[in-house]
């Protein structure tokens, strides 16, 4: 049985579904917001190569993409605008959201259902997938949603601490505090999908607790290839000690920690931090801008360059499901730093960095001390980092997507 994958944009679990779903010839159709499949066509496209990079799908064919651009054009245009009041019009918040776009998304992937005769499945992502999975369970058809956040209510759980732990930056979390629609379609998908699939412990836990009962299945993320013969980063103790944050610069992935860490260690310490600003400006971001090095948005292949010019990665989030850029900072033998809310503290706490307690940035500037203090640290936990991602890559979440896909298609009987 063939699916059709559904998502407005296309990061790095879904590319890696994707992959798996083409290499065993599972893959209906992949409809999103914009795409290509061909690198070549693009070439004049370079003044948005951070967007063609990140829209490329190599791994589809072009019969098996279909898209629907003009709403994601817009959004992309209202983020990079100024003023503030502008790019929030394309913001979380704004009515010109992903979520706008999504709507977008569904529509196509509605009329692409419409056309196909055969029995399939529907996969779709968490708060993208409510309209779609309505109209493919009117059809009889398996839905299967990947949940790569924890549930809503344990995210208010963490804003309503925020508010209170780090109020500067509780405006990046309003839409977190309070039961909004996107939260309503989160639970309309949850009854809907009749399979879900989970990348950590406690994106599950968070789905128990929320009472959630349906089959989950646990597929955790992976890491990026390591390169062959790629060497340990080293540190000798000389300049300053380059700390990475990347991530969008909001309260809920712990940046009020990256800022007080930063602070606390200048000018021995150097943060750097990439990610898609709020839509809006206050004190605490103007803060956040006069003290680390903001270097904007980039394209993956550059960050992961980035990655390989400093030497610790700092994430404190407070919740997430498996962050991606920690997988990609170990796979480029980048140290780490984290919280439990990472969802990747399985992996780090095997010898590539260490764990923190969220809002405790007396322990982050601890845990830099020591690399301040003993500089080869760097490269000990760098060659563990780079084992690690050698033995956590993308290819296990592959091959348990397309088994268990293949399950899904023997046990098809129509809902």
């Amino acid at each position: 049985m063939e699916t059709v994958l559904v998502h407005p944009f296309g990061n790095e679990n879904v590319r890696q579904t994707l992959t798996a779903l083409s290499e065993h010839s599972q893959l209906s159709a992949f409809v999103t917001s914009i795409g290509w499949t061909d690198p070549e066509a693009l070439s004049w496209l370079h003044p948005a190569r951070s967007l063609v990079e990140r829209r490329l799908f190599p791994m589809v064919g072009n019969s098996q993409l279909h898209v629907t651009p003009a709403s994601e054009l817009v959004r992309n245009l209202l983020l990079r605008a100024q003023p503030a009041a502008v790019r929030r019009l394309g913001s979380a918040s704004g009515p010109l959201s992903a979520h706008w776009v999504a709507e977008k998304v569904e529509s196509k992937a509605i009329k692409a259902l419409n056309r196909r005769n055969q029995p399939m499945s529907v996969y779709g992502y968490s708060t993208f997938a409510s309209r779609v999975f309505k109209a493919a369970r009117g059809r009889g058809m398996e839905t299967i949603l990947e949940v790569p956040h924890v549930h809503w209510a344990t995210t208010r759980s963490w804003a309503g601490q925020l508010e209170s732990l780090s109020p500067g930056w509780a405006i990046t979390a309003r839409r977190d505090m309070i039961r909004s629609k996107v939260h309503v379609m989160e639970d309309v998908e949850l009854g809907l999908a009749t399979r879900l699939i989970s990348p950590s412990a406690q994106v599950t836990k968070s789905l128990r607790k929320a009472g959630v009962d349906s089959e989950i299945t646990e597929i955790p993320y992976g890491c990026p290839d390591v390169e062959p013969g790629q060497t340990p980063l080293r540190w000798d103790g000389s300049g300053p000690l380059k700390v990475l944050f990347v991530g969008r610069i909001v309260g809920m992935k712990g940046i009020a920690d990256v800022v007080a860490a930063a602070k606390a260690l200048s000018p021995a310490v150097h943060v750097t931090a990439i990610g898609q600003l709020p839509g809006e400006t206050f004190p605490a971001l103007e803060d956040m801008l006069a003290t680390v090095d903001y270097r904007g948005t980039m394209p993956r292949s550059e960050i992961l360059r980035e990655m390989r010019r400093h030497h610790v990665l700092l994430l404190p989030s407070l919740v997430e499901g498996r962050s991606l850029a920690a997988l990609e900072g170990l796979s480029q033998g980048l140290p780490a730093v984290v919280t439990a809310g990472s969802g990747v503290e399985d992996l780090v706490s095997q010898g590539a960095g260490a764990v923190v307690d969220r809002f405790a940035p007396e322990q982050i500037v601890a845990e830099l001390h020591r690399f301040l203090d003993e500089p080869g640290l760097v490269e000990e936990r760098s060659a563990k980092a780079l084992r690690i991602a050698g033995s956590s890559g993308w290819g296990p979440f592959r091959e348990e997507t397309a088994r268990f896909l293949r399950q899904v298609g023997s046990g098809f009987r129509g809902q």
